[in-house]
């Protein structure tokens, strides 16, 4: 049975004990001992039962998918507990009272302790292959989407907290995340708010730094680069289209958006300097011009065939890295193919034009794998 159903027959259980009591109150008004002991025996034991099933599955063994279960309950018996406090104020009753308190107790302890389960996952994940391409890495689709979903339960974090602080193992750097602004909460109430964001902080910083590991096992470096800013740059957009935006800030977004921009410069230094550097900038002879041709097309063949295999996740990311490389490359080509382009008739090369040139940098990051020459208006010189 899923954990949902489970719930409601739980909730729908209390109301039937409600009604129960509120008969027995009107069957027996004239004797508050008769209905006390009359409603201990006909529903305390059902109701100990009843209650202690969120502490058995708080018992059992821990998963880092367990944890929204053990939440879910949690929130159900702190919704339940006025009720329960209510029918059983009797003094025979205690012990259903006390139940519920332990089964609190004990969600709150597991919860807590599947949460450092689900950081430690992250930090022992062990694998080194790379992701073809670049593009997002599984753990790091799993683990933001574990996040953010955690990110909905942080009523029940906050109140968890306040037995079982969460704490980050070290000190965030001040650079990697602030604290958002206090709420008009209490100030206990606020400070356990700003302990839970930067718990958050610490499980993504702990994910990056992961990440990094993962990104030097590349080979090439642009693609080392390209793996970068395909992942944070997902992690942003997970951050800000959830309630992890409220617990980390706009400011955290922003900046982590311009460190994905960061490494995708990195990326066009690394996959395109050298095609850049094949265009003369200065005067030239017509013999060297033609070595330089041969050269820039050698190299802007070398790099897309390299290339035809990567990816860029992210739609808008993927246009601006387009644009960021015809940058590189195409005003200073242009020039070039301006001034010898006419001049290169019996040069044994390919001479493409600058249309060509853009329509092939606009093929990039398709993530094909295929790479084709192609040249409208090409021709051989």
């Amino acid at each position: 049975m899923c954990i949902n159903k489970i719930l409601l027959s739980h909730i729908q259980y209390i109301f039937y004990l409600y009604n129960s009591y509120v008969l027995l109150y009107h069957v027996f008004v004239g004797s508050v001992v008769v209905r006390e002991v009359v409603f201990a025996d006909s529903a305390g034991d059902a109701a100990l039962q009843f209650l202690g099933f969120p502490e058995s599955v708080a018992k059992s063994k821990r998963s880092p998918e367990k944890l929204f279960r053990l939440l879910d309950l949690y929130d159900a018996v702190t919704e339940l507990r006025p009720e329960i406090e209510l029918i059983f104020s009797f003094d025979s009753t205690a012990a259903v009272r006390a139940q519920a308190l332990a089964s609190l107790s004990k969600l709150a302890e597991t919860a807590s302790a599947t949460l450092t389960d689900f950081e430690s996952a992250i930090t022992k994940e062990s694998s080194r292959s790379t992701f073809p391409g670049g593009g997002v890495h599984p753990m790091t689709r799993y683990a933001m989407n574990y996040i953010s979903l955690l990110a909905d339960y942080q009523s029940a974090l906050v109140k968890i907290s306040a037995d079982f602080p969460i704490h980050t193992p070290t000190p965030i750097p001040a650079f990697f995340f602030a604290s958002p602004p206090a709420s008009s909460s209490s100030s206990s109430e606020g400070s356990r708010r700003s302990a839970i964001a930067a718990r958050f902080a610490w499980l993504i910083l702990s994910l990056l730094c992961k990440l990094d590991e993962k990104a030097a096992a590349y080979r090439d470096v642009g693609l080392s680069y390209l793996f970068l800013a395909n992942n944070l740059q997902y992690i942003v957009n997970k951050v800000r289209s959830c309630r992890l935006r409220e617990l980390l800030g706009e400011e955290w977004a922003t900046r982590h958006a311009a460190k994905a921009r960061q490494h995708a410069a990195g990326y066009d230094r690394a996959a395109w300097g050298r095609v850049a550097a094949t265009i003369p900038t200065g005067n030239v002879s017509a013999g060297e011009a033609r070595g330089r041709m041969r050269a820039f097309n050698a190299a802007l063949e070398e790099a897309c065939a390299a290339e035809s295999g990567w990816v860029v996740a992210d739609a808008a990311m993927r246009e601006e890295m387009r644009a960021n490389v015809r940058r590189m490359i195409l005003p200073a080509y242009r020039g070039f193919y301006t001034r010898w382009g006419a001049a290169m008739e019996d040069a044994a090369a390919v001479l493409l034009s600058p249309d060509d040139v853009g329509n092939r940098v606009g093929e990039l990051f398709s993530g094909s794998g295929s790479h084709r020459t192609k040249a409208s208006s090409s021709r051989t010189v």
